[in-house]
């Protein structure tokens, strides 16, 4: 099946101290999950005891590569992690931009596992021969994330590629991610945390990454690709204004939200047109895309949701959020947190700022969140610990903020974010705002139930195989691109021929896949259909919700959390939806995966149940 890809699996036991021989993966793990976020959830699933606690040292940490990472290929120096989260208890994926994944595959570890615990703090260590190592991590362990990058490379040149925690990792802030040469981020699920329990600091790898060839992938392939990507509009929103782009149609269609999520913003957009980003824009490997240091997520969770729209304190507070590799998301749902029970008239947890919604002063918390002092060593446990104090109802979803909308007026996204166990985890859960807000590849009635279920299932398979090929996922609508003729048809016929067409039958007549699956025939032999890319995207995300639900996650937590008393109509549609979701997804009402499903998938003979 592969021309040239015969990907690497090592493990590093920090218990032990022992490093494992190199392995190949095997053929069959690659032809039914492709890799990246494929293999790693099939290695988690064979390696992370259900029953396992997030922070203890039967968890694991996987990182993974795909056949296209360290090529001339746009931005595939990207690397996914897999591991169990402190934050929602589920199997997770995580992804980071950068270099990370280019620099594993070049020094020939293209799937790395680190699992256990160091006996004192310790940081890994690569080199150009595939050497693994453990050093004191000491002198760093106390340090910022600023400070331990330059110091490793002090110690190992400035051309290493550094993946280190800060201060608030080590003090196990729930959701604090991994910094990525300081400016690329694993931002959600607290892999942070997960490698601060096992005394890991950081991971260096020494050796600079080259350009790996790839017979086929011609540069003359890379410079049409790179001219047709610059066409798409997408690529413009992103280079010019990242994803914080989004919040204009997200406001058009009355879903920004405030107070945690649990009601509607008006906001006039001019009152925050002149936001542009901070810092350098994103060079990512290869990636003429450029995008903008600014994210949705990031500023309307730490801006509007606390109904605050100062845009240059905003700004500030996730440069300190950037500055920790704390989550953004989950750092300004804490903060609100605090706001709704301090105006709860119940007051089951006395809690007195001294200062209401749309005051900057909250941001001085963050500070205390990650030196855990005060107030901040309860926010530091997660944006959830404080509801569960109350009687107040949580608007969090799998313990975590699924994301940053108002649910009840875009009911697809709210049953992607709810399903997930990413909650909103860049485009793993928010797949769905491109069909509801920004009509690609064709427009779907954010309000409607119609043609909902079956979009959530393509785009979810469809972002699983981004992920295994390790493609960054903001590539998603350039992928996505819909026959001409399509687009000519009304918008009711266009749903109801969605509604009605076989998959297969979408991707051929439906959707321009020929630019991915050109790719797809330079890397591999056996000829892919769309039918058989939805097949593998199928497979992972059945494979964990398999693991997830054998840790004890049931319907219930598919639900959508109970938080908008007011809303009983949102909640009965959301229901109706999640039920036909189970059913053409194969799964039972109480949310397993029947034998059927995983007989016609394949996964009965890959897993054992």
């Amino acid at each position: 099946m592969l021309k040239t890809w015969n990907p690497q699996f090592v493990k590093l036991d920090l218990t032990e101290e022992k490093v494992s021989p190199q392995k190949p993966i095997e053929k069959r793990v690659i032809e039914n999950f492709l890799g990246g976020r494929g293999i790693t959830v099939y290695l988690g699933y064979h390696t992370i005891p259900t029953d396992a606690s997030p922070r203890g040292p039967d968890n694991a940490v996987i990182f993974g590569t795909g056949v296209l990472t360290g090529t001339l290929f746009p931005s595939t120096g990207m690397v996914v992690a897999t591991f169990k989260s402190p934050q929602t208890n589920t199997l997770f994926t995580s992804v980071a931009t950068g270099q990370f994944g280019a620099s594993l595959k070049q020094v020939g570890l293209d799937f790395f596992q680190i699992s256990g615990c160091a006996k004192t703090p310790k940081y890994v260590v690569i080199d150009e021969f595939s050497d693994v190592t453990l050093e004191d991590a000491d002198q760093i362990w106390q340090k910022t994330i600023s400070e331990t990058d330059a110091w490793l490379r002090t110690k190992h040149g400035n051309d290493a590629c550094i993946a280190s925690i800060g201060l608030s990792a080590v003090n196990q802030v729930t959701f604090a991610g991994l910094a990525v040469d300081r400016v690329h981020f694993f931002r959600r699920g607290g892999l942070g945390a997960v490698l601060a329990s096992k005394n890991i600091k950081a991971i260096v790898i020494t050796e600079s990454p080259h350009i790996k060839e790839l017979k086929g992938l011609t540069s003359e392939f890379i410079d049409d690709f790179n001219r047709f990507l610059e066409q798409k509009p997408w690529f413009k929103m992103l280079h010019n204004r990242g994803t914080f782009s989004t919040i204009f149609p997200t406001i058009e269609n009355t879903v920004l939200p405030a107070k945690n999520c649990t009601r509607l913003l008006q906001l006039a957009p001019e009152k925050i047109s002149s936001f542009q980003g901070y810092g350098e824009p994103f060079q990512c490997w290869q990636c003429p895309m450029q995008c903008q240091r600014n994210s949705y997520q990031a500023f309307v969770a730490l801006g509007p949701n606390l109904k605050i729209v100062d845009i240059e304190r905003i700004q500030k507070a996730i440069e300190s959020c950037d500055n920790e590799a704390l989550d953004p998301l989950s750092t300004g749902a804490a903060l609100a947190s605090l706001f709704n029970i301090q105006e709860d008239r119940r007051k089951l947890l006395d809690i007195d700022l001294g200062f209401q919604w749309n005051n900057p002063e909250i941001y001085s918390l963050i500070d205390k969140i990650i030196r855990r002092e005060e107030l901040g060593d309860q926010l530091s446990r997660g944006e959830i610990y404080l509801y569960q104090q109350t009687s107040e109802p949580s608007p969090m979803i799998k313990n975590q903020m699924g994301g940053m909308y108002y649910y009840p007026n875009i009911l697809g996204l709210s049953l992607a974010t709810s399903i997930s166990p990413y909650g909103a985890n860049n485009f793993r859960s928010d797949y769905m705002i491109f069909p509801e807000l920004l009509g690609y590849p064709f427009k779907l009635n954010p309000s409607s139930k119609r043609g909902k279920v079956r979009t959530i299932i393509l785009l979810e398979n469809y972002v699983a195989v981004l992920d295994s090929l390790v493609i960054c996922s903001r590539y998603l609508p350039i992928f996505l691109q819909p026959h001409r003729w399509f687009t000519w048809l009304s918008s009711n016929l266009r749903n109801r021929l969605f509604n009605l067409l076989p998959y297969p039958l979408i991707g051929s007549f439906g959707l321009e896949l020929n630019t991915l699956l050109s790719i797809l025939k330079i890397t591999f032999d056996e000829k892919f259909t769309f039918k058989k890319l939805l097949a593998i995207g199928n497979r992972t995300t059945l494979l964990e919700r398999i693991f997830n639900t054998r840790a004890g996650m049931t319907r219930d937590d598919d639900h959508f959390a109970k938080f908008l008393k007011k809303r009983p109509d949102f909640f009965k549609k959301h229901d109706e939806l999640l039920s036909e979701y189970y059913f053409r997804k194969g799964i039972t009402p109480k949310g397993l995966v029947n034998k059927k499903t995983l007989q016609k998938t394949g996964l009965l003979g890959l897993i054992t149940i």
